[in-house]
């Protein structure tokens, strides 16, 4: 008995010196990831800023040769613009949220002639998220991911994503990449100056009051103040977590708790379930899942979770903090979505349909799960999934790494989505010939795309009168 309390005692201490250590780790690198110097940062950061707003073009031109709004792009946030106008505007809830970047890009588009309304719109959309991925780009973040050029393969993954492709170039959806760029901001390394607050402080301020998902990374902003002592300035970072905190509980309180359906909570008690429903959420990402393929080799991948399980146990004591920041906050990006848009609960003809088929419950959820991260829902998680994968298969040491691994995984994640790469062109549906109507204030009936998406329609005396 006492050999199996000091084996007890033993393991204790060893767990316990194993995560000292990390944090130590952790510490140090996080204050002293400031290795690079203003032109460095400038040119990593413009450099992947180009490419990725090169990406984004490529992967959909329509978007700049015959640009076309999508969805509330123009039944909600034009149509606002054009009756109400913006700042008043900021104060309409949609979704149960404050819209203020697309909110403010409709104002700054209508002072356009109206022909390049939907060119300002994408163009805006596409900036928004060339500089949220290219964040990651910083030198800052070199105690998360050493090396610039695997950050570099990171950021061009992010932008080839193959789920939620109706997400890119459309303001409606830029919301995705301001949650990524608040997260990275609020997890940035090393000293920061008055410029850098300045910079931070307003891109996360546009971040939480347009995506709701940034709202979940408040606690990371508690990091810094923890940490760096020596900086005056860190409570910059604290008024952060309380707005972030503040808004989200009223945001919550004003609207989005009314969309939250009745979740089957034991669904959670399960570890199963959760493994599952990552896995498939993993899956997601490099299968069709409109074939069958999907259903007959998603089940194989757990031999990926315990690989990638085996390099977060290697690496905790180097990276055990870093990697479970990116591994909690892929888990948040997962389960918040899932919760809120009722992933995990049935239909009244799905229930009906559990009651037919015994035992079919679980398929029910879970294609529910399916259905939901391979659109918009998927996109941050994915953005995490990438970010994580590379900080655990590579390992993070101050000699050259070789470059051939990493361009091997990303020819190989290129091939698997190549399919995804290019998206279809959105339909022309003739912006142009509703000029006069808009320049006369008449009545307008203007469709957008999708075609099944409610057109911008209202009567002549609803227009905003200047």
């Amino acid at each position: 008995m006492k050999n199996k309390i000091r084996i007890i005692d033993v393991m204790k201490f060893k767990l316990s010196e194993l995560f000292t250590k990390s944090f130590q780790n952790f510490r140090e690198d996080y204050l002293t990831s400031n290795v690079g110097t203003k032109n460095q940062n400038f040119i990593l950061f413009f450099s992947n800023f180009l490419l990725s707003f090169l990406i984004f073009i490529i992967r959909k031109p329509d978007s700049i040769l015959n640009a076309q709004l999508w969805a509330e792009d123009g039944q909600i946030f034009l149509r606002d613009e054009w009756v109400t106008g913006f700042p008043d505007t900021f104060f309409f809830l949609y979704a149960g949220y404050i819209h203020l970047v697309p909110r403010f890009i409709a104002f700054f588009a209508n002072l356009f002639p109206y022909t390049f309304i939907p060119l300002v719109f994408n163009l805006c959309a596409i900036l928004i998220s060339a500089i949220s991925v290219s964040i990651f780009s910083l030198t800052k973040f070199r105690y998360i991911l050493r090396s610039d050029f695997l950050r570099t393969i990171v950021i061009v993954l992010l932008c080839c994503s193959s789920v939620g492709i109706e997400s890119f170039n459309n303001i409606t959806n830029v919301h995705f990449f301001l949650s990524l760029g608040v997260f990275l901001l609020a997890i940035i390394g090393g000293e920061l100056n008055g410029f850098s607050y300045l910079l931070i402080t307003v891109y996360v301020l546009l971040g939480i009051f347009s995506a709701p998902l940034a709202i979940c990374y408040a606690p990371l902003f508690l990091i810094r103040p923890f940490l760096c002592k020596f900086d005056r300035k860190r409570w910059v970072y604290l008024v952060l977590f309380v707005i972030s905190l503040g808004y989200g509980i009223l945001m919550f309180y004003l609207g989005s708790r009314d969309s939250v359906v009745g979740i089957d909570w034991n669904y959670f008690l399960n570890p199963n379930h959760i493994e599952k429903l990552i896995r498939l959420i993993v899956a997601t990402y490099f299968m069709n899942t409109n074939s069958v393929e999907f259903i007959t080799y998603h089940k194989y991948f757990w031999i990926l979770e315990v690989i990638l399980l085996y390099f977060y146990i290697k690496k905790f004591k180097m990276q055990g903090v870093q990697t479970s920041i990116l591994l909690g906050s892929f888990l948040i990006t997962v389960l918040i979505p899932v919760l809120l848009r009722g992933g995990l609960s049935l239909n009244e003809e799905q229930a009906s349909y559990t009651t037919l088929m015994s035992g079919a419950k679980e398929s029910f959820y879970f294609l529910n799960v399916i259905n939901l991260m391979i659109n918009r829902y998927g996109l941050v998680p994915y953005f995490m999934f990438c970010i994580l994968t590379f900080v655990l298969l590579f390992e993070r040491n101050k000699h050259q790494i070789t470059v051939h691994f990493p361009i091997l995984v990303f020819v190989v994640f290129l091939f698997v989505i190549r399919h995804s790469l290019f998206i279809k062109p959105y339909e022309d549906l003739k912006w142009d010939q509703y000029a006069d109507m808009v320049k006369n204030k008449t009545d307008v009936s203007i469709p957008v795309n999708p075609i099944w998406f409610p057109k911008i329609e209202f009567k002549k005396e609803l227009w905003k009168r200047d």
